[in-house]
């Protein structure tokens, strides 16, 4: 096996960020009232957000990627269409949502891959 925590460490700029999101549910004890479910941020680490590659790009066969789709290498496991913030040490936010997912686990013991579409286009949130 080879550790990839010192290259996504190598290539990780800002911080990023996951927001995790439980599920609501019913309480019966509550005469079954509906209870909203919880988010919490989690700071990813190590975690690195990069481009696709050309062969990313070009080998899709959906054909839905573009130049502002990235992967997001780290060793959480997450849920598909979580959210993922970059946050850049200027504190500009960029927003993407996890489309897909790749275990890499056969190559380093939990690390994962995911493919990432940006969810906004106005970064000078700060």
């Amino acid at each position: 096996m080879f550790n990839f925590k010192n290259l996504i460490s190598k290539y990780s700029k800002g911080q990023v960020v996951a927001i995790i999101e439980s599920e609501g549910y019913y309480d019966q004890e509550q005469a079954g009232k509906y209870i909203e479910g919880e988010k919490k941020a989690v700071v990813l680490k190590p975690a690195a957000i990069v481009p696709l590659s050309k062969d990313d790009l070009r080998l899709d066969k959906g054909g839905f990627y573009s130049s502002d789709n990235r992967k997001l290498y780290c060793y959480e496991r997450l849920e598909k269409g979580a959210y993922i913030y970059n946050v850049q040490e200027d504190k500009t936010k960029t927003r993407y949502r996890i489309m897909a997912e790749s275990d890499y686990s056969d190559y380093d013991k939990g690390l994962f891959i995911y493919v990432l579409e940006r969810a906004d286009k106005d970064d000078w949130e700060t």
